[in-house]
């Protein structure tokens, strides 16, 4: 066999292989997920008696948003309204693998709140809570949604 036909079927097998190396995206992380919802009743807002807010969680690592490896983004958002005027709104967590546990606050405009935690590794169990406020003055809680995530 030549050398020129060595060189021809090497390349033809390695060129499929070194284009996979090269052209290999970064894998998406995985999306938010559902930690439940929570609910503010008896706070009457703009004639309703309740509103409900979505709770979810995405582990990272992701660069947009930016969140580490180890690190948990919680983020809150209307599900369905109509939403009162102002919030506050906790994350408090407990990584079950490690025994790290912590709280994290979730900041922004009402009800589009989030907040990043560094959870670490492994499963993480949380329960998210707050209060509400409306423009009038009174002030109300929400009932906890609770939930697990894996962190990888």
């Amino acid at each position: 066999m030549s050398a020129l036909r060595i060189t021809r079927r090497i390349l033809a097998t390695a060129a499929p292989v070194a284009a996979a190396v090269l052209f290999t995206g970064v894998a998406a992380a995985a999306p938010p997920q559902g930690l439940g919802t929570a609910v503010t009743i008896g706070c009457l807002n703009q004639g309703s008696l309740a509103s409900v807010s979505a709770i979810t969680a995405q582990p990272g690592p992701e660069a947009s948003p930016a969140i580490g490896a180890g690190e948990v983004l919680f983020s809150s958002a209307p599900a369905l309204g109509p939403m009162p005027a102002a919030g506050q709104v906790t994350v408090a967590w407990l990584n079950r693998d490690t025994g790290q546990a912590g709280l994290t606050d979730l900041t922004g405009t009402y009800p589009n709140l989030s907040g990043v935690a560094k959870t670490g590794s492994g499963n993480v169990l949380t329960t998210v809570f707050g209060s509400v406020s409306l423009a009038s003055g009174p002030v109300c809680n929400s009932t906890p949604a609770t939930g697990m995530i894996v962190v990888p």
